[in-house]
């Protein structure tokens, strides 16, 4: 039980440090005033903090439900872990405060899981972003050439590739906050 509680305290600073990199931060303040330096959001900080924030939740909900993730690191490979009631309510709760009129289907689970794909090694990715980034920092400019192919509709290679759910950066916080929620109904 220790083990679990302190991986949720980390949990959540983490997600508290990626929230004050983020535009909430400063949207108060910027009512007539211009985005700086100094004002603008840390997107690769918080990117990075908000990785390893549901890191630590799946770790936290493995540790609550004694599963061994050993020395995994990547989002999908320990979701993927945890037994399927669980990954149900996770998608539950993801589906109810993603947005409007998110629906279970096929469509909306293959985008979900295309999307938790895409995140799943971010930390990895953007905690080196020196090495690739450029004039442009989002999910989809860091995607390994082998997520490209797979998830990026630039990659186009058949007629079911035309109906690929798109891939985008929002869906990291929204699965913290997701996995935030479920873990506060962890006793």
């Amino acid at each position: 039980m220790a083990k679990f509680v302190g991986l949720l305290a980390n949990a959540n600073d983490f997600f508290e440090a990626a929230e004050r990199c983020g535009w909430e931060r400063i949207i108060d303040k910027l009512e007539n005033i211009q985005t700086t330096r100094e004002n603008s959001p840390l997107f690769i900080p918080q990117m990075v903090n908000m990785s390893f924030a549901c890191e630590l939740y799946l770790k936290a909900i493995a540790e609550d439900k004694c599963i061994v993730v050993d020395k995994v690191h990547e989002l999908d490979k320990i979701f993927e872990k945890l037994p399927k009631e669980i990954k149900k309510e996770i998608f539950d709760i993801w589906c109810e405060n993603a947005g409007e009129n998110i629906v279970d289907c096929d469509c909306t689970r293959k985008m979900f899981f295309n999307n938790l794909e895409a995140v799943g090694n971010v930390f990895k990715r953007f905690r080196y972003a020196n090495e690739w980034a450029g004039s442009t920092v989002s999910l989809s400019s860091s995607l390994t050439l082998e997520q490209f192919t797979k998830l990026s509709p630039l990659s186009i290679r058949s007629r079911e590739d035309l109906l690929r759910p798109s891939i985008y950066d929002g869906f990291l916080r929204q699965f913290a906050l997701s996995l935030r929620i479920y873990t506060e109904k962890i006793d």
